[in-house]
């Protein structure tokens, strides 16, 4: 346990290390990204300050009229590793630059963490295990990703694999089901979908292999069934709001038009987003990335490729091989017919347009044969093949880009290895430091930017804009000019915007913007700008950053009363509370009518009119209506979603029932012999 403690430490360090230039400095970010910078750091904002004012936000107001926060998956409301984020102290009510970082090393520390407790439990030493964990969370798809919810995505790959290895070794086959099927739960409550959805075909066919095996025997087909049961209750919390949310929504692929629920995106889409046959020698060589890196290095390759001709008659081994080239089909997408026929046949795989993100399934696979390579080389007696062909390797790579490249890094690291498989007491400590080096074949993993907090800093120079809206009357909506203002201007800020850094938007939201009068409709009373946009716009505010604040007076608050025939009395409304997922009106009505707010109506928000749940209309197809009898009356809005209730039941509930299967040990259950190296966790 000391030791285990002891090398968790180590890799906290060396995960720092890597990561120097983000947590010794605030001149480098991982937020130099359009994705992280402009749409999820604002994300991540709005929800550490709502949890941090004692409210659960479910609901998103300062977005594109208002959408479901939770539903959109990308925000990462649902993920448990967020909740650490969230929890830490704002600074001016933001989530601080220092905080951020060293929570992407957390991140990238637990990736290594699981790492090594899978290499451990498949049966690799301490070093050995060392290594790997290196191997996975400091080069490729791991390192080199710096949007957070891609990279969430894969935080609990090692953990799924971990204890699928159980079953698939003869383990405690349905108690460690469970377990797997929590922990691919887990990964569905990460944050984004394309990882998951690759993994579960990966799974699936490992599921189908070791069924068409021991067809018959009942305990497989009950492994099979628990993973799949349990890996649905747990992912509920936000499988359940995102299908309520994506049957109701647009989404923007890079297609020419958005796809709605029913439709697949297009093929091509995948094809483009897929690394291709030429990306193959990027695991090995720098600069070969295509959308998503797989750079792993020489180092990881070869003591992989050692692991699988040394290890091959062991099943764990047969299983990693099997996974790494599972993921590897997939991230060629149109190179090989694997990925078209997951695309054509297996559902959701379209909705996953990444298949190059596969890559991580693959080097995961790579990093756990790594370190069973590095134990099979100390115990083999076979000629030393591995270090002349690793010699060779150097020596063409020399030849081809010279001495002075990122390439030569690696031809570097191939001749340390080749050393190194004479001296094999050292080869663990050795591939650790060679992993390290070769890193500096690729600086991305670094987080180096040409522009390091360009966003940030925009960011902070319209602070001033914010402080004036702030102070302006009544309830109103902004609009942003999106050259000027790219980010989520709302969600950074706390103000209701129009427009926003999306990638799906709600339907009927979408088709009101067709509407002639959508201004009036949801109070898009102010604009920033350079300029307006009409004759109409009178400018009441000049920014710091050069930026105008524009009012259209003709606009005013979206929120009115509508009496199916002429009422003699007037009517009179009052805001008395307008948070994200609570809006409360006192209104006065000269006689029966609907209030009308310029919300969207969205399954989830109930009504009650003096304590009294009403139905809520949908005015206009997309705004929220009640009726309300004449007189004064206090009318609530509150946001209070079925599925996210229900999710969070069943999320529960499987965890729970995850854990009494694997408490439980059932007669039934008892594990066969396991190969010799191997461990019985």
């Amino acid at each position: 346990m000391k030791r285990n403690a002891a090398a968790l430490v180590l890799l906290f360090a060396l995960t720092a290390g890597v990561f120097w230039q983000l947590t010794l400095s605030n001149r480098y970010t991982f937020l130099e990204n359009p994705d992280a910078g402009l749409q999820v750091l604002p994300w991540l904002d709005f929800e550490a300050r709502e949890l941090h004012a004692g409210r659960l936000p479910l609901w998103d107001p300062y977005e594109r009229f208002g959408q479901t926060l939770i539903g959109q998956v990308q925000p990462g409301l649902a993920n448990p590793l967020n909740w650490v984020l969230f929890a830490m102290p704002l600074r001016e009510g933001h989530i601080p630059l220092s905080t951020l970082h060293w929570y992407w090393v957390l991140i990238h520390w637990v990736v290594a963490a699981f790492c090594f407790w899978l290499c451990r439990d498949l049966g690799a030493s301490m070093g050995a295990s060392l290594a790997g964990a290196c191997i996975f969370a400091y080069t490729g798809f791991v390192a080199h990703t710096d949007t957070p919810q891609f990279l969430m995505s894969a935080v609990w790959l090692p953990v799924i694999l971990l204890f699928f290895a159980r079953v698939w070794r003869g383990i405690r086959r349905v108690a460690n089901a469970a377990l797997a099927g929590a922990a691919m739960g887990a990964a569905l409550l990460s944050g984004h979908h394309n990882i998951p959805i690759y993994t579960g075909v990966v799974f699936g066919g490992l599921w189908v292999w070791l069924i068409a095996r021991r067809w018959l025997r009942r305990e497989i087909w009950l492994a099979a069934a628990t993973f799949g049961a349990i890996c649905l209750l747990v992912s509920a919390l936000q499988m359940l709001p995102a299908l309520e949310y994506g049957r109701r929504a647009l989404r923007w692929s890079g297609a020419a038009t958005p796809q709605q629920w029913g439709d697949k995106i297009p093929y091509s889409i995948h094809v483009q987003y897929s690394i291709g046959l030429g990306a193959i020698p990027g695991l090995v060589l720098p600069g070969l990335a295509h959308y998503f890196d797989g750079f792993v290095g020489i180092t990881g390759v070869a003591l992989a490729l050692i692991g699988l001709a040394l290890g091959w008659r062991k099943r764990q081994v047969r299983l990693l091989g099997a996974f790494s080239l599972g993921g590897l089909l997939l991230a060629l997408g149109s190179a090989t017919p694997v990925q078209r026929l997951a695309y054509e046949f297996i559902p959701m795989v379209d909705k996953a347009r990444y298949p190059a993100m596969a890559i991580v399934l693959c080097q995961l696979g790579i990093a756990a044969l790594a370190a069973l390579g590095i134990d099979a080389w100390r115990s083999s007696r076979r000629p030393r093949i591995a270090a002349w062909l690793l010699a060779f390797f150097a020596a063409v790579v020399f030849a081809a880009y010279g001495a002075h490249t990122p390439a030569a890094i690696v031809a570097g690291a191939a001749l340390g290895l080749a050393a190194a498989l004479y001296l094999p007491r050292g080869l663990a400590a050795a591939a650790v430091a060679l992993v390290l080096i070769e890193g500096l074949a690729d600086p991305r993993p670094f987080q180096l930017r040409d522009r390091p907090g360009s966003y940030l800093k925009t960011m902070r120079e319209q602070t001033d804009i914010a402080d004036f809206l702030r102070r302006q009357p009544g309830w109103f909506r902004v609009e942003t000019d999106e050259a000027a203002v790219p980010y989520n201007f709302g969600d950074w800020f706390g103000i209701e915007q129009f427009n926003g850094y999306l990638a799906s938007m709600a339907t009927n939201t979408a088709r009101a913007m067709g509407l002639p009068d959508y201004r009036k409709l949801f109070g898009i009373e102010y604009r920033i700008a350079p300029r307006p946009a009409n004759a109409a716009e009178i400018a009441v505010f000049h920014s710091r950053s050069g930026l105008n604040v524009y009012r259209d007076p003709q606009i005013g608050q979206p929120l009115w009363a509508e009496h199916s025939s002429p009422c003699a009395a007037a009517d009179s409304l009052r805001i008395v509370s307008r948070l994200p997922d609570v809006f409360i009106v006192d209104a006065d009505f000269g006689c029966p009518g609907l209030l009308v707010t310029g919300d969207p109506w969205f399954p989830g928000w109930r009504a009650r009119v003096d304590g009294r749940l009403v139905p809520i209309r949908e005015l206009k197809n997309v705004l929220r209506a009640v009726p309300v009898p004449a007189g004064p009356h206090r009318i609530e809005f509150r946001y209070m979603p079925r599925s996210v209730y229900w999710g969070a039941a069943l999320s529960a509930f499987g965890l729970l029932l995850a854990g009494v299967i694997y408490s439980v040990k059932k007669h039934t259950e008892a594990a066969p012999p396991v190969a010799a190296g191997a461990s019985r966790g």
